[in-house]
């Protein structure tokens, strides 16, 4: 599977994009479920954009959105080093090994390529992940074995995978999810995120309580020239006295997102489980 990764990685980034602006220009992608999900997210988070400024945020996103796919084919099919040189640059990178020594929370989002970024990751560090399992079990079996390079763990988001991160903790080491899924019911609270009540996961605070590991957040983001960076920031808000999960979390990802929101995976269901918006909000797509 490698080799048909790796073959499909040869086509240049840049004619991809060309490729893409091509579809775009059908008008076609206006049928798609993703499009009509990334524009009704839009809606949500941004009430006070007029139609035409969701529209072309929603157009941008969902372009962004097909290239994140890119990089993660690209990822898929190539060494550690290659899939780095893709990184310009990196902000902050000295504060893994500055709050590593505890146990290390490393928390990410859907912002560009998951996989590149925990690439990135997994060449300089050993670490624990939580992943949601792939629905083509070849596929599953190929992107887990990737993200398991050198001596690295990954396990599904399920009560077993926590279990295994809550271990890697308690012997110091580095573990990494994304803490914008929406977590299975009973496993999360009703958390303002863009002012709607999204159903929202409390693990990120649970292991804090229970390790006093520290929490830092990474994420990929493109710069106003189109480069890709890792930006690291240390999380020191009410992290190690807050008994309830507070809403800094999802503020704090609010902020990331509002920096480049084009970058943000916005064709993902985030408010499918959310108390102020109808149970069929996401029916027709």
């Amino acid at each position: 599977m490698k080799f048909l990764f790796y073959l499909l990685s040869l086509v240049p980034k840049s004619l991809f994009e060309y490729l893409i602006d091509i579809y775009l220009s059908l008008g076609v992608y206006k049928y798609s479920s993703g499009f009509k999900v990334t524009s009704k997210n839009i809606e949500i988070a941004f009430p006070d954009r007029n139609k035409k400024d969701v529209a072309l945020l929603a157009k941008r996103s969902f372009k962004e959105s097909i290239i994140s796919g890119y990089e993660s084919i690209y990822t898929w099919g190539r060494n550690d080093a290659k899939v780095n040189s893709n990184i310009l640059r990196i902000e902050n990178n000295y504060l893994i090994n500055n709050l590593k020594e505890n146990g290390l929370i490393a928390v990410s989002f859907h912002n560009r390529s998951v996989d590149m970024l925990l690439t990135w990751m997994n060449s300089q560090h050993t670490t624990t992940s939580l992943f949601k399992k792939i629905k083509n079990n070849t596929l599953n079996t190929y992107v887990k074995q990737r993200r398991e390079s050198k001596n690295s763990k990954c396990y599904e988001t399920n009560l077993s995978g926590v279990k295994e991160i809550f271990k890697s903790l308690k012997n110091n080491n580095i573990v990494c999810f994304a803490a914008d899924q929406v977590p299975k019911r009973g496993f999360g609270e009703y958390i303002d995120f863009f002012n709607v009540k999204a159903y929202t996961t409390t693990l990120v605070q649970s292991l804090v309580n229970k390790t006093e590991a520290n929490v830092m957040y990474f994420f990929i983001q493109t710069s106003p020239s189109n480069d890709l960076n890792i930006i690291l920031k240390h999380c020191k808000e009410n992290i190690h006295n807050d008994s309830g999960h507070s809403l800094w979390l999802n503020k704090d990802i609010e902020k990331f997102i509002m920096n480049r929101p084009a970058d943000y995976s916005w064709e993902y269901k985030r408010f499918k489980r959310s108390k102020n918006l109808p149970n069929n909000f996401y029916k027709d797509t």
